[in-house]
This record gives C-alpha cells, sequence and structure tokens, in this order.
C-alpha cells in the first residue's frame, strides 16, 4: 500500500513539473523553466523534483523484486546505476552551479557536453531505468517512463531560452546532438584514441 501512495506522490511531483512546462511551451508571457532569476519558480522546481526522487526511494525499498527479473539483469542494472551517478556528477562539475540551477551563465561546450547537448537529464534517464531494472520493480519502471517525459519536455523547452541568451549556442546545437547520435560515438571513440595515443607516446 505504502508503495501506491509514493507511487502517486511522485506522479503528483512529476505532473506539477510537467504543466510547468506546458505553460512554458504554450504561453509567450509566461516561463516557468528555465527561471532565470525567479527564486520562487527555482525553489517549486527543487521542491518537486526533490520530492519525486525520495518518492522513488522509497518505491525502490517498498517494492523491490516484484517483478520477475533475471538476476544477471538485475546486476547489470546495479552497474548502470553506478555509471549513471558518475555521469550526474561528471556533467554537474562540467555545467558548473549556475547553469544547473537555470540561472544565465556561460555557454558550456567542453567536457560532457562535447558530446550531448543534455548529459545531466540523460544521466537522470539512465539512472531511473537501471534503478528500475536493478530493483526487479515495475512501479520503478512507471516512475523511469515518465521521468523520461519530462527530460524530454525539459530539455526541449529550455532550447529556446538557451539561444536567445547564448550567441554560440546556435552553431552549438547543429554540431552536437541533444542527447545521443553518431557524432556522440565518433567523438568518444576519438577521444579514446586520443587518450591512448597520449599514453604510448
Amino acid at each position: 500500500m505504502l508503495a501506491y501512495v509514493s507511487l502517486a506522490t511522485g506522479l503528483l511531483c512529476a505532473t506539477a513539473l510537467l504543466v510547468g512546462f506546458a505553460a512554458t511551451a504554450f504561453r509567450d508571457d509566461y516561463r516557468f523553466w528555465p527561471p532565470g532569476a525567479d527564486e520562487g519558480k527555482r525553489r517549486v522546481y527543487l521542491s518537486c523534483s526533490r520530492g519525486f526522487a525520495l518518492c522513488t526511494l522509497a518505491v525502490v525499498a517498498l517494492d523491490a523484486g516484484s517483478a520477475t527479473i533475471p538476476l544477471w539483469s538485475r546486476a547489470v542494472g546495479g552497474v548502470v546505476v553506478i555509471f549513471a551517478v558518475g555521469l550526474l556528477a561528471k556533467s554537474g562539475f562540467d555545467l558548473g552551479e549556475e547553469e544547473t540551477a537555470g540561472r544565465v551563465g556561460e555557454l558550456r561546450t567542453d567536457g560532457l557536453y562535447r558530446y550531448t547537448r543534455n548529459p545531466q537529464n540523460l544521466g537522470y534517464i539512465l539512472l531511473f531505468w537501471s534503478s528500475a531494472v536493478a530493483s526487479a520493480s515495475l512501479l520503478v519502471g512507471i516512475l523511469a517512463g515518465v521521468l523520461t517525459i519530462w527530460m524530454a519536455a525539459q530539455s526541449l523547452i529550455e532550447e529556446p531560452w538557451l539561444r536567445a541568451q547564448y550567441d554560440g549556442y546556435a552553431e552549438y546545437a547543429r554540431t552536437v546532438p541533444r542527447f545521443i547520435g553518431i557524432r556522440t560515438f565518433h567523438r568518444v571513440v576519438d577521444a579514446i584514441r586520443s587518450t591512448r595515443g597520449d599514453t604510448d607516446s
């Protein structure tokens, strides 16, 4: 029962954010995200996103093992969880506190942002889906699906703001995929080859 209460509360938090995103997308006179200097909107976003994360943790604890998933799949999910946490930490460091909070800062095109325009969003998607697999929970899978919609919507609605704030964003968007693409893999391979070349020399 508590798992379903946590699920419902998490869905409510996500719905509140999606309503804000929809208002941003369809109203020219309103912007919920990015909040910029509006600390009220920023606090609403943080409250909802943190509430969603806490509800997900509760569902993981309460509903773990409810779905039949092979043990090896759960082990792979656990490894991906660790990878996703590392991806989030690195992308947050690369972007910086101001930009992560939705404030105007600098256009970041280095670090992980050479490979994808939204490494943090990608990291959250990986984290929640791998958590669903590792915990063998269908309810966590539902939350992961909702989070995927949330991350995609957030990425789309913030792009007009980014184009308006940063002169170089349009060119950056032409050369780096929104999430991942063939150019992402090419650049990763090039980076690995470059690192090996430096090591050999």
